[in-house]
């Protein structure tokens, strides 16, 4: 208990708020409800049963007699009651009584409870019987109990001369059943003590991964998230602890990434910010004609800012909702509209490969910029005589739009890196050509849409970058 329950925990929710606490009691509460209610139940069907076997007896103490009547020839009902109860012994606590004309004659045994004794209305009221009475029949006793009756008339030449009553008192035989009753409530009792005392430790033991999970969650900080939870068997707490840790590493990975972008981003802007501010120190020495030469180098780099601020503008806005505009747009014309304007990045042999034909949704602007992207990507690394190819296709499942040029290729160990912010392929042939966001906005602007950039590229042949986004 101490070891799961914490001071500060109670303190602050109360006991009954701990979750193995409320388990607890209610596993307590349901167990103790349904012992509760079976008891009786069990004890009133235990008692019906009793009722009802007695019953099948009296009936059958009722068919034994008719049977002697066929065998007995005699007409006369006092040798006809002798040789029955002569030759039957009765149950315990089963009485046989005969009437003969209304009046009792004779019982096997000879005593008998009061309440069914030879001048009692209930015997003297059956001796006049002319009807079997063979139901549901019970009279109350104060001394002996319940006393369950049938009543058997004897017919001799069409006329009824006697009856024989069969009675059985069953308080012994339901005292009998309640002893045993009273043992297994006695057992289930036990059984159910033991139960809960092994109820809490198991609602521990059951609870422990969520305890982990509490104590791992307060010992995480953003300098320290490489805590995690050890994963042990299956079921809702093994996927409770296989989802946390797939949260920390997310988490942790946002959080690198995170970290590296601040260091990415002050690296790359601590640079024009350098170059800016030493030629403004020098301005104040210099004559007009250094001040001339300086300027454009100074709004060169101030430029060259600006679109860094943007490119990191358009990531953030890419993790919102509202960052695309969908629209119906024909991919045929709109590729042929990409094709006109990328020619003007740069001289290469620019070619349209193909023209994908339909009426597709995208954000147009948004795939626009994308493609612009990747051609003037495709412009970097390569030269004058090499060709840069624009197409586009549509299936009954995906858009694709692509690049395609025969420059000088990503090397392998690049291609998944290149995506990511501020990372430049290691052969590019100048490491002040942007700041390694183009290709990280073109995998925002796919990604958002639901869709994917694909890249097969090798070492001296050319490289094609795929955009492929989903139909519907």
């Amino acid at each position: 208990m101490r070891k799961f329950l914490t001071k500060k925990w109670v303190e602050q929710y109360g006991l009954f708020w701990e979750a193995r606490t409320r388990i607890f009691a209610w596993y307590v509460g349901l167990s103790a409800v349904l012992v509760g209610f079976s008891i009786p139940i069990f004890t009133r069907l235990a008692v019906i049963q009793v009722d009802r076997r007695v019953r099948e007896d009296l009936l059958e103490e009722i068919e034994i007699f008719e049977q002697f009547l066929n065998e007995d020839t005699e007409g006369d009902m006092a040798i006809i009651f002798d040789r029955f109860l002569q030759n039957k012994i009765p149950a315990d606590k089963t009485f046989l009584i005969t009437t003969i004309d209304g009046q009792f004659y004779r019982s096997s045994p000879v005593s008998l409870p009061q309440t069914i004794s030879y001048d009692s209305p209930l015997i003297l009221r059956l001796a006049q019987t002319t009807e079997i009475i063979q139901g549901k029949n019970l009279i109350k006793d104060a001394e002996v109990g319940d006393i369950i009756y049938k009543a058997k008339p004897v017919e001799i030449e069409g006329e009824v001369r006697g009856v024989l009553i069969v009675a059985n008192i069953p308080e012994g035989e339901r005292r009998e059943v309640l002893a045993a009753i009273y043992i297994v409530i006695e057992v289930l009792l036990a059984a159910f003590i033991l139960a809960v005392i092994f109820a809490w430790g198991i609602a521990g033991r059951v609870l422990k991964p969520v305890r982990t999970l509490i104590n791992t969650a307060n010992t995480i900080s953003e300098t320290e998230l490489n805590k995690r939870i050890p994963i042990k068997g299956q079921g809702e707490m093994a996927e409770l602890a296989k989802t946390f840790n797939n949260m920390m590493n997310r988490l942790e990975t946002a959080f690198q990434s995170q970290r590296q972008f601040l260091n990415d981003a002050s690296h790359e802007l601590r640079t024009p910010i350098t170059i800016i501010s030493g030629h403004l120190e020098l301005l104040q020495y210099s004559d007009p004609e250094e001040i001339a030469e300086t300027m454009p180098i100074v709004l060169d780099e101030l430029e060259r800012m600006g679109r860094f601020v943007e490119d990191l503008l358009l990531l953030a806005k890419a993790e919102r909702r509202d960052f695309l505009i969908l629209k119906p747009v024909d991919l045929n014309e709109l590729t042929q509209e990409m094709y006109c304007k990328m020619q003007v990045l740069g001289k290469r042999e620019w070619q349209l490969d193909r023209q994908g034909k339909g009426i597709v949704t995208i954000d147009r602007q948004r795939i626009i910029q994308a493609m612009m992207n990747l051609a003037q990507n495709a412009v970097q690394y390569t030269n004058n005589t090499d060709t840069i190819a624009i197409g586009s296709a549509i299936d009954n499942q995906d858009i694709r739009l692509w690049i395609r040029d025969t420059g000088i290729g990503v090397p392998p160990q690049d291609q998944k890196s290149i995506f990511r912010r501020f990372t430049r392929s290691s052969n590019s042939k100048n490491s002040n050509q942007g700041a390694g966001l183009g290709l990280s906005i073109v995998s925002a602007i796919a990604q958002t849409h639901n869709g994917r950039i694909e890249l097969y590229s090798r070492l001296g042949e050319g490289s094609t970058f795929t955009i492929v986004l989903p139909r519907k």
